[in-house]
């Protein structure tokens, strides 16, 4: 049997990085089209310089550390963490369902000042200080993420600021 092999060939481009890989017969067929592909060649894009710029929303919490509210980095929006509070910082008082209206819409502050919205968001994490409170901030949730994006929830100790929930998006841009 004859040895496979891979070759990988770059290729120029302005700010991107093209690598072709192109592979033996028998590579392709143990490999690449096990993996679906059909072709003895295929083509990535990588890319060769990445941006990177801090978000501010004045209608935002503002931060309570050396932090930005927001990063837009190639594409994609990471919002930090989301507590029910006013613009000051001072946490709201109330129902959990109030907490999470909250703590939604702050978060759809700095994604619009980031150029996206809540429509956008692809991944959210939250945090709460007693995981009871699970049911009722996923009947607010629900309202503001109808299209499901992927989640993890998990109770924590202690949370910024004494809150008692928290959550951080992932969002496009």
């Amino acid at each position: 049997m004859a040895p496979s092999f891979i070759r990988v060939a770059p290729l120029a481009r302005r700010s991107l990085q093209s690598i072709r890989v192109t592979a033996s017969p028998s590579f392709t067929k143990s490999c690449l089209l096990y993996n679906g592909m059909d072709s003895r060649s295929f083509s990535t894009t990588l890319p060769g310089r990445a941006s990177m710029a801090p978000v501010f929303s004045p209608d935002g919490v503002k931060p309570i550390g050396p932090y930005s509210q927001a990063i837009k980095a190639n594409g994609l929006v990471f919002v930090s963490g989301q507590i029910p509070a006013e613009t000051t910082g001072a946490l709201i008082e109330g129902t959990v369902a109030e907490k999470t209206h909250k703590m939604c819409q702050n978060a759809r502050a700095v994604l619009e000042a980031a150029g996206s919205s809540l429509e956008k968001v692809v991944k959210i994490t939250v945090f709460f200080q007693n995981m009871d409170d699970f049911k009722e901030m996923n009947e607010v949730y629900a309202t503001y993420f109808p299209h499901k994006p992927a989640r993890s929830s998990c109770e924590a100790v202690r949370l910024p600021a004494g809150a008692s929930i928290e959550m951080d998006i992932i969002a496009l841009e």
